[in-house]
């Protein structure tokens, strides 16, 4: 078939390098596809290399002699029906409880919605979207995901190392880690606790619940902040520069990094609620409570609800990982065992084929 495949391609977002290996799945099936950027604009910092940005490049000049399908990868208030191609896909993702209301008519649009997890099955339904809805399981290339090679180099002297990986939003629960981090360690600990986030824009809000900790200065655990873009490859060593994975999220539609750092066959900690509860369990990663359920703070999310995490249990997972290291190693492998038998490229890119050869 003849696709158009719109969303972000260049950037470090982690839909981009989902579109990156959707596009390569779909190359390689014989499909023609020609992609529509929607992120080359504003990415003032490669994060790709030369190769890798003139192979995506090559497909914006694709030539369609049909209009047979229009896919679309992306947020879902910035989704749009094409009423060009004869079969419309979106696929996108939410992290509450419900979708905004505004984006159920155009979705309602679509052949078909793709989401990545059971989570969002349920709350897309609920929500009043009445397209098919399919789950399609979030793309990775495991084969770049080694828990051998080269560490990333950090100035930290603490032995183990905690890593959090996220975007500086109230979703991702920092305040939580970062009070559960001060509660449970103290500058006698050998720990520390490695933050990265995109950019240093808005880095004073994770200083400030730092400060408004009531620990001593002097009696506090180390903070290590890294507040730049890295290149896939520098964020794949930085997994292996650290000991374990924590991020008590308040909501994920998926849970990018929890997935990421279980391939890499670091011990996880992750809140028990949405998105990532498809592939994480009590088997494979350490799950932090939910006390409740708390409505959203965002004005425009009025009546939405994710989950408030559980401090405590929150500071008891990674006490644990640190005083039984060997258990929090075995859990890590099992973990990376069961992503590579359930959700290997291969089978996912089987799932993508098959969903599209019904339209041929």
């Amino acid at each position: 078939m003849n696709i158009l495949l719109e969303g972000a391609f260049y950037s470090g977002h982690g839909l981009a390098e989902g579109n990156r290996i959707l596009l390569r799945i779909l190359d390689q099936s014989g499909h023609t596809v020609r992609i529509n950027p929607v992120d080359k604009s504003w990415v003032t910092h490669p994060v790709l290399p030369p190769e890798e940005t003139a192979y995506l490049s090559s497909f914006e000049q694709t030539r369609l002699t049909s209009r047979d399908l229009f896919l679309c990868n992306w947020i879902g208030y910035q989704v749009r029906y094409n009423s060009d191609y004869r079969v419309n896909i979106v696929r996108t993702t939410f992290e509450t409880d419900r979708i905004p209301e505004s984006w159920v008519p155009e979705l309602n649009k679509f052949d078909e919605v793709w989401v990545q997890c059971s989570f969002n099955q349920s709350t897309f339904a609920a929500s009043g979207v009445k397209a098919p809805i399919r789950l399609i399981p979030n793309f990775f290339d495991e084969k770049q995901f080694s828990p051998a090679g080269e560490p990333f180099p950090l100035n930290v002297k603490q032995s183990y190392l905690f890593l959090s990986v996220f975007d500086l939003k109230e979703r991702k629960g920092y305040d939580v880690l970062l009070r559960a981090f001060l509660n449970e360690f103290s500058s006698r600990d050998d720990v520390a606790l490695v933050i990265k986030v995109r950019s240093g824009k808005h880095l004073s809000s994770v200083y400030d619940v730092i400060k408004a900790h009531p620990k001593p200065f002097r009696d506090r655990p180390c903070v290590h902040v890294i507040d730049r873009m890295l290149s896939p490859a520098d964020l794949i060593r930085l997994y292996r520069s650290c000991d374990a994975f924590v991020l008590p999220t308040r909501g994920e539609g998926w849970g990018r990094p929890f997935f990421e750092a279980m391939l890499m066959e670091m011990p996880v900690i992750g809140t028990n609620w949405s998105g990532q509860t498809d592939f994480m369990n009590e088997s494979n990663s350490f799950l932090v409570g939910v006390e409740r359920l708390v409505p959203v703070s965002m004005k425009e999310l009025a009546g939405h609800y994710w989950a408030e995490p559980s401090v405590s249990d929150l500071q008891q997972n990674m006490r644990f990982v640190v005083n039984n290291r060997e258990a929090a190693i075995a859990r890590g492998k099992k973990a990376r065992k069961d992503l590579l038998s359930d959700y290997s490229m291969e089978k996912t890119a089987r799932k993508v084929i098959a969903e599209l050869d019904k339209f041929r």
